[in-house]
């Protein structure tokens, strides 16, 4: 309960940060708006570091790292972090036609976050009258270009989005592009090389086209959509929830590592 007070507190501060430039800006302090932001984002990181640690190597915890999980992301042992009822990034949901769909929302959170944290310095520098005029359009307009090109980085390096039906499995790093798979080659594939839950990756899946990694414990839900996808191919829900990820240094992960890299060797992917 400590950690996760802890953690509501890191995650709060930059927000109120924000918040507060935001609010300076109508006031016409914008200089006292930036000290309030800079100074909490900075209590924030001292926090973090001196207060959000592991109970069990010490060790100290990005905050980032257990938004939908209660691991300790270096070396594996329980945190005691409560599981979040709400994730603002993202959402698993199943449509009226069966068809189910699951996404982050990191890209559009860290466009709409860096474009206006762009925005507000180029209104603190320019003012809000001459945002959209001469060499304050420019810079608005780029700031906005910026945002797009962060949140596009960000949804492909961390982000991603799966849809399902009752015949394929379409899943999408790149924004816009697809690569589907179908069930029915999942399910002969599964008769010799079984799904497993990868516990740093997420559920790995052999087919024709090479192996799927579906990282099903960062979609809001994540568990719920997992049961579905295993009783549509046939195989056993894994024992392991989506939202307890164990981190890529404990001795599970490896152990799942070893066995990723022999189902990549034995599907490599189709061109």
């Amino acid at each position: 309960m400590k950690l996760f007070i802890v953690k509501l507190l890191i995650v709060l501060m930059p927000l109120i940060g924000v918040l507060s430039i935001i609010l300076s800006i109508f006031a016409g302090h914008i200089t006292v708006g930036w000290i309030i932001f800079v100074s909490l984002l900075l209590l924030s990181g001292i926090v973090n570091v001196l207060f959000f640690r592991c109970p069990h190597c010490g060790k100290v915890i990005p905050v980032y790292a257990s938004g939908n999980q209660k691991y300790c992301p270096n070396c594996g042992g329980d945190t005691g972090i409560l599981p979040m009822g709400f994730s603002y990034y993202a959402k698993c949901s199943r449509k009226k036609n069966g068809t189910w769909v699951a996404y982050t929302m990191i890209g559009p959170n860290v466009f709409a976050v860096g474009t206006l944290i762009l925005v507000l310095v180029i209104a603190a520098v320019f003012g809000f009258d001459k945002m959209f005029r001469g060499t304050g359009l420019i810079l608005t307009i780029a700031a906005v270009l910026v945002g797009a090109l962060l949140g596009v980085m960000c949804r492909c390096i961390a982000g991603s989005k799966t849809m399902m039906d009752d015949e394929n499995i379409m899943f999408s790093k790149i924004p816009f592009v697809w690569k589907e798979y179908s069930i029915a080659d999942i399910k002969d594939k599964a008769s010799s090389d079984k799904p497993f839950y990868h516990k740093a990756r997420g559920y790995v899946i052999a087919t024709g086209k090479g192996v799927l990694v579906l990282p099903v414990s960062t979609y809001k839900g994540g568990d719920q959509f997992l049961h579905e996808l295993t009783e549509r191919i046939g195989a056993e829900m894994p024992e392991v929830r989506p939202d307890q990820v164990v981190s890529v240094h404990s001795e599970g992960a490896r152990e799942d590592e070893e066995r990723f890299k022999k189902y990549e060797a034995a599907y490599p992917k189709s061109k």
